[in-house]
């Protein structure tokens, strides 16, 4: 049990060693996010934040391999998984790094993650095949279960895209996920196949926070926010598939509750003010739930007067009470019960969006902190 955390630690190292070049290498080639739109930060900063993270996490893993006889003997058993994990991998990444250096237009962005997405569900063995009705039993879903999957991958990997709007809350938030499915894994079966993929994710997000932390001196960027939604949406997955009930896609959406009920909370609202308030009822309106805006739950809290720190904080917050529900409902293995917690989770959501929850880190209003 010890190589996990001596992975974590290694994984923080080689952040903390290699992001310091990385913010050079982009100033000097000109990957700088730039101030203005829906951004709130008010000066320039690099954003290749994924190079780091990633190269962090091919160096130690290739070190586990070489060292960990356990994960080797993994490698060897499930190599489709592995080879198909890492090529799905590197093609959000390179996707990531090229949007970040010129961008990439939306149809390329969404081709390339459908192609990781089956690239890990045909090769990697990668399937949601069976959903649980909580007070009916389990229900196999067929030839669904592909765009199910696809939709959950590509979902998952754009919803951290979207939630990296304050500096430290995506790669905070992914930190605490990443946790959450290590500590998930340990309960579980699969335990040298996530685990120490899990504590080397996890680590290399622990480092790079320290430079990633308002005020930022790098960002992730598409390379960094992409690749670590992708890794937690098929290490979720996978994680959870030998659950035979509802808690095979509980856990994992509760695993990554905070990006994703924000995604799919701005779709709705941005469909229903199409169709409810400006009465557009054609197929086209559709296209208004991917129209970009600065209604995310970060920029809410920012405009109900929370300051800058405090609501990365809370929303930090709130990611660790979804990972305690979902290693709650692993420990009580109980659909129902696990059903409930996702909705107590989804509701507590909800509270926090629309009235900035209890207001634990909050005393009236007052002035958003400094941007950098």
């Amino acid at each position: 049990m010890f190589e996990p955390f001596a992975a974590l630690l290694i994984a923080a190292i080689g952040t903390l060693l290699l992001t310091p070049p990385v913010i050079r290498l982009a100033e000097r080639c000109g990957a700088m996010d730039q101030p203005g739109g829906r951004k709130v930060h008010e000066q320039a900063t690099p954003r290749l934040g994924g190079v780091a993270l990633g190269l962090t996490f091919l160096l130690v893993g290739l070190l586990a391999l070489v060292l960990v006889p356990h994960l080797r003997v993994s490698f060897d058993q499930n190599l489709p998984f592995w080879v198909s994990l890492a090529v799905g991998t590197a093609l959000v990444f390179l996707l990531g790094l090229y949007d970040d250096l010129w961008h990439a237009s939306v149809g390329v962005k969404f081709a390339v993650q459908f192609l990781a997405a089956g690239i890990v569900m045909v090769y990697g063995g990668v399937r949601i095949e069976q959903l649980g009705i909580p007070f009916d039993g389990v229900v196999s879903l067929g030839w669904l279960w592909v765009p199910l999957t696809a939709l959950w991958i590509v979902g998952v990997t754009n919803a951290f895209n979207l939630i990296d709007g304050l500096d430290g809350l995506a790669g905070g938030v992914a930190f605490i996920s990443s946790m959450t499915l290590f500590a998930v894994a340990l309960l579980g079966s699969e335990r040298y196949r996530i685990v120490l993929v899990t504590a080397v994710l996890a680590g290399a997000l622990l480092g790079f926070l320290r430079y990633n932390r308002h005020p930022a001196r790098i960002f992730l960027g598409d390379c960094g926010s992409m690749m670590v939604g992708f890794l937690l949406a098929v290490l979720s997955v996978v994680g959870s598939a030998k659950r035979p009930t509802a808690l095979a896609l509980l856990i994992p959406i509760l695993i990554v509750g905070v990006p994703v009920f924000d995604t799919l909370y701005a779709m709705g609202r941005r469909l229903l003010k199409k169709v409810l308030v400006e009465k557009e009822f054609r197929p086209s309106a559709l296209r208004a739930m991917f129209k970009a805006d600065k209604a995310h739950i970060h920029h809410v809290l920012l405009d109900m007067g929370y300051t800058y720190r405090k609501t990365v904080l809370l929303l930090y917050a709130l990611s660790a009470v979804l990972g305690l529900f979902a290693l709650a409902a692993v420990l009580v293995d109980n659909d129902r019960v696990s059903f409930g917690l996702m909705l107590v989770g989804i509701c507590g959501f909800i509270v926090v969006r629309q009235f900035g929850g209890i207001r634990l880190f909050h005393n009236g209003r007052d002035n958003p902190d400094p941007k950098p």
